[in-house]
């Protein structure tokens, strides 16, 4: 079962042939285990100007049957607060909406940032259903249904001065980045599965997707792997590098040979080779606080 912002990805990408959207999602947290989520989504402009372009010529509801609603993905891009306040509970018991600001990111990708607060850090849970304004209904448009019992999550606990952070990314395994009718697809056609993700890379770029933990204050002692002052990097992928790189090729014909072999040691042995993919190994991340 891959991620909402994976599945939100691979929607728009067989629909529009672009790239789509580059999100990332950041748990800032204080000593005392209040704090905030911070939600990032930018959408292409190459995107939204073909849906634009659809929706003019009036077959945007019709350009793909049985799929996901593209008529939404301007909404997306520019969510009302409604939409987002309602939300706030995909993100756990007692997260609450705080604010939300659109605008375009560096590259000019076009979105929005919103922040949710929350005051205890042990309610706080990011899963399937944590996204915000119309993606959820969006994915669940194509006919895909979010279960937040499947696929990668984050949950937190809070132990006097210890935060620990309790995560399956690297355990869900690499499914989360590839899309097996695809695969089956490309094997009818007589290609190999890493020539398809080849071809699809180059409809990927600028896609990039990422789960951070900032500590509100200085850290005493972690076992993070990936850290840069006070953030914890648990993830963090740019999709079209992933999918072009020649260890992540290999292993996707392997897979499609032998499925067996898609082990959990046999992914993060993978990650690690991956120089386009940062991904916190440990299932249990401790954080002391200073």
């Amino acid at each position: 079962m891959k991620s909402p912002f994976y599945l939100l990805a691979a929607s728009v990408l067989l629909l529009t042939g672009t790239a789509c959207v580059r999100t990332s999602t950041v748990v800032k947290v204080d000593k005392e285990g209040a704090g905030s989520v911070i939600a990032r989504y930018h959408f292409s402009p190459e995107m939204l100007a073909m849906v634009d372009q659809l929706g003019a010529l009036g077959g945007i509801q019709g350009a793909a049957p049985q799929g996901p609603n593209l008529a939404m993905i301007g909404e997306m891009a520019k969510p009302d607060e409604e939409s987002l306040a309602a939300d706030a509970s995909n993100y756990g018991e007692g997260v609450r909406y705080a604010k939300h600001e659109l605008g375009k990111d560096d590259d000019g990708w076009e979105g929005y940032t919103v922040v949710y607060e929350f005051d205890d850090i042990r309610q706080v849970r990011i899963d399937q259903n944590s996204v915000p304004g119309k993606a959820k209904e969006f994915v669940e448009s194509s006919g895909e249904k979010l279960d937040a019992e499947e696929g990668s999550r984050i949950t937190f606990d809070l132990k006097d001065d210890t935060l620990e952070i309790h995560t399956n990314i690297a355990g869900a395994g690499v499914n989360q980045m590839i899309d097996e009718e695809q695969l089956a697809q490309a094997r009818n056609m007589g290609m190999k599965p890493s020539e398809a993700l080849k071809m699809a890379a180059g409809m990927t770029r600028g896609m990039r997707v990422g789960f951070f933990v900032r500590i509100d204050g200085e850290i005493a002692e972690t076992n993070a792997e990936h850290v840069s002052g006070n953030l914890i990097i648990l993830s963090d992928a740019d999709v079209s590098q992933v999918m072009q790189d020649p260890d992540f090729a290999e292993f996707i014909d392997q897979t499609v040979e032998n499925p067996e072999a898609v082990t959990e040691e046999a992914v993060k042995e993978l990650y690690d080779d991956l120089e386009a993919m940062t991904i916190e190994m440990s299932e249990k991340v401790t954080v002391k606080f200073k």
